[in-house]
């Protein structure tokens, strides 16, 4: 958590420590560098997000999935902590590049689900979105992103709807009046 709200250069053992209650020592015996423990941290945030996609029902509607989708990113929104991964893409500079590949693949999961959500709703109207599934999958993934700072900035959780309304809106333009399953990722 203290790496949500402050990144990686706002944080330091002895916050961490007395966070949890322990000697910083106890910490820098299991990890050694501050690069190890976020890199353990990263890990396990993008392992549960991972598993929170995946775990989406993709025999729901297009625009029911996008829902359960954004849930999350919506019920953070305006809160003193934003996606681990979008804070610590801020410090990319100061991460190893084991943790770079973290960060990209919890992008790229993202985008992938998004650029297959889009598909399928493009594919029941069977006419094309106005700019490929991918390129607003990546335009959605980053406003969802910069909607998490820009909320938490303005202590306004309506500043990520727009990003939102984005994808609900793309999903629920193109996907037919009837129940539309797709894939899934």
């Amino acid at each position: 958590m203290l790496v949500r709200q402050r990144g990686f250069n706002g944080f330091s053992y002895r916050d961490l420590a007395e966070r949890v209650g322990v000697k910083t020592s106890s910490i820098h015996y299991h990890f050694p560098s501050k690069e190890d423990l976020v890199q353990a941290a990263v890990t396990e945030y993008s392992a549960r997000n991972a598993q929170r996609v995946r775990d989406i029902d993709t025999s729901l509607p297009v625009d029911a999935q996008a829902r359960a989708y954004l849930a999350p990113w919506l019920a953070t929104a305006g809160g003193d902590a934003i996606c681990l991964v979008g804070m610590l893409s801020t410090d990319a500079v100061f991460l190893p590049e084991a943790v770079h590949r973290i960060l990209k693949d919890f992008y790229r999961l993202h985008e992938t689900w998004l650029t297959r959500l889009l598909e399928t709703a493009q594919a029941v109207r069977q006419k094309a979105l106005p700019i490929p599934p991918q390129a607003l999958a990546q335009a959605v993934f980053g406003a969802l992103q910069s909607g998490l700072v820009v909320a938490r900035l303005f202590g306004a959780p309506q500043r990520i709807e727009a990003a939102a309304d984005l994808l609900t809106a793309s999903v629920s333009a193109w996907a037919a009046p009837g129940r539309v399953t797709g894939p899934g990722p």
